[in-house]
């Protein structure tokens, strides 16, 4: 499945200030979401990817006729 991640959002302007602050490339939030560990927040139904020392929390919709999984990313946190 191919994964899109939509930084024109409009709630992505935070994450991506989060991501200069904080020395992480967009690369690696790839690789957060491909391979950290999930988990959904009960709250507010946003997905929490954590990896390394951060996590990303985000938006996720899945098209499955296209093979699509789009990300939307809301904020980086450093544990």
């Amino acid at each position: 499945m191919e994964l899109k991640i939509n930084w024109d959002h409009q709630r992505c302007k935070h994450a991506l200030e989060r991501l200069w602050l904080r020395g992480i490339s967009q690369e690696e939030i790839r690789k957060a979401i491909r391979q950290g560990q999930k988990h959904l927040q009960k709250e507010t139904g946003l997905f929490e990817s954590l990896y390394s020392y951060y996590s990303i929390v985000y938006d996720e919709q899945i098209y499955t006729k296209e093979k699509i999984q789009k990300v939307y990313p809301i904020t980086v946190k450093l544990w």
